[in-house]
């Protein structure tokens, strides 16, 4: 099934898709009611996009009205498809696509940036949203205020410690749970 940007300035657009082990895309129903909650916070947002796949997130938010979007991922393949859906979509003025692990991305690329709105997108049940939220809570990547939307397992959810944020919101999709993470200052 192919992916589409569900509104804004690129509606309707088809995104190139990736296939590789672990690779899950966001379901459109699931990325259209997140999209839903975060309609306040998206135009003119920093929009930081964790374990992109193919961009969907990032590049939903960039035809909402963000501001500028950064992706990253630590799959080859997955960095040049959200490359070529950066330039289907013409919004090369306002992303980037890094190749990279999650936690290098203050230290590299992003070095002293902050982002208002962080997707993260990580393979399920392999002990990535808690690293993410620890990452995230030491590094200074967010705004005062900024939201983290963290997809995972719903089994991910029980020891999940995310001290340094409140959680704003939690939405079930069968066994996915989406956290609307905000920053506490």
């Amino acid at each position: 099934m192919p992916i589409r940007i569900i509104a804004g300035e690129r509606r309707g657009l088809i995104l190139k898709t990736v296939e590789f082990e672990g690779f899950r895309p966001t379901l459109a129903r699931v990325r259209e009611s997140l999209f839903g909650i975060l309609t306040p916070i998206v135009e003119g947002a920093k929009v930081l996009d964790l374990f992109a796949g193919t961009g969907s997130l990032g590049l939903e938010a960039i035809s909402r009205g963000a501001a500028s979007a950064l992706f990253v991922d630590d799959n080859r393949f997955a960095v040049k498809t959200i490359e070529a859906n950066i330039a289907r979509a013409q919004f090369g003025d306002r992303c980037r696509a890094f190749l990279g692990d999650y936690d290098t991305v203050g230290k590299r690329v992003a070095r002293g940036e902050q982002f208002d709105l962080v997707f993260v997108d990580p393979p399920y049940m392999q002990g990535y949203p808690q690293k993410v939220v620890e990452h995230l809570r030491s590094s200074n990547l967010i705004e005062p205020e900024g939201v983290v939307c963290l997809e995972m397992d719903r089994h991910e959810t029980r020891e999940l410690d995310h001290a340094g944020f409140r959680l704003a919101r939690d939405k079930k999709y069968g066994n996915t749970v989406i956290w609307i993470l905000r920053r506490e200052i």
